[in-house]
């Protein structure tokens, strides 16, 4: 009985050891911030320039980060080289608290304004597709996307879920760019969330039981680490080997799926 206890109080330090390398912050109820975003300044973009938008941010618990496509977020409240078009901006404070607006950049004067619609593209799979029309400008348009060789079609097949970027020129050589987030359509609550629960938040882990370790029962801990997640268990690092447990292929890549279309509540 003695060398059973000492082999299972090791194992159960080895977990523990492996779960404590990060700090938690206190819980907080973001249905209850007053964090808002609002668009306090403009520049047109024209066939000369890019636009470029300003935002404000209020409430919740500074400092404040901010972005322009839901994935990556930046600390200053300027987003420039900005093509003309509708954009949802989100603000997130420190507490991992969100909220949204919506707005629409204008094309000035000669300016070519791009507007892109998607459907899902299947996790690990390029099955994804993104139609891009444009107005103004001369009309005589040729897109590429990601950087890739120039069609008179707007629309791209075979796209792989992540960040995108769409290049429109028209035959003046104006030029407009816009990104947009080709998702997975994988679920936080039926895909990732089980993952979690049954490899990371569970006891003498991330289950809350240890306030010097994060609590992955609260969403928005593991949204505000899900980069560090994709990471980790891309390297299988995580879960701690010493742990014995272990994710297959297809879990790290949904994991990575998801991380990739902005770690959203869905």
């Amino acid at each position: 009985m003695k060398k059973f206890f000492l082999i299972s109080l090791a194992a159960s330090l080895a977990i523990l050891i492996s779960c404590s390398d990060n700090s938690e912050e206190p819980d907080v109820d973001c249905t209850q911030s007053d964090i808002a975003v609002t668009v306090s300044d403009q520049t047109e973009p024209n066939c000369v320039t890019e636009g470029s938008i300003e935002v404000t941010g209020s409430g919740g618990t500074t400092p404040y980060e901010f972005s322009i496509d839901g994935v990556t977020f930046q600390s200053s409240s300027t987003f420039s080289d900005v093509a003309a078009g509708d954009y949802t901006i989100t603000i997130r404070d420190d507490n991992g608290c969100t909220a949204t607006t919506t707005f629409t950049l204008s094309a000035g004067q000669d300016g070519i304004t791009v507007t892109l619609e998607t459907s899902d593209a299947e996790c690990g799979n390029a099955t994804g597709t993104i139609m891009a029309s444009a107005v103004g400008g001369d009309s005589n348009y040729t897109f590429a996307l990601d950087g890739g060789s120039s069609q008179t079609s707007g629309e791209f097949n075979g796209v792989s879920n992540g960040s995108h970027s769409v290049v429109v020129v028209d035959g003046e050589g104006c030029t407009a760019t816009k990104s947009v987030i080709v998702s997975s359509g994988t679920s936080w609550s039926s895909d990732i969330k089980p993952i979690i629960d049954t490899n990371c938040a569970i006891s003498g882990c991330h289950n809350g039981d240890d306030s010097s370790i994060p609590n992955w029962t609260m969403f928005t801990n593991v949204q505000n680490q899900a980069e560090d997640i994709k990471m980790k268990t891309g390297d299988r690092s995580m879960p701690e080997p010493s742990s014995g447990l272990t994710l297959t292929d297809e879990q790290i890549e949904l994991i990575a799926c998801w991380v990739d279309d902005g770690a959203k509540n869905n």
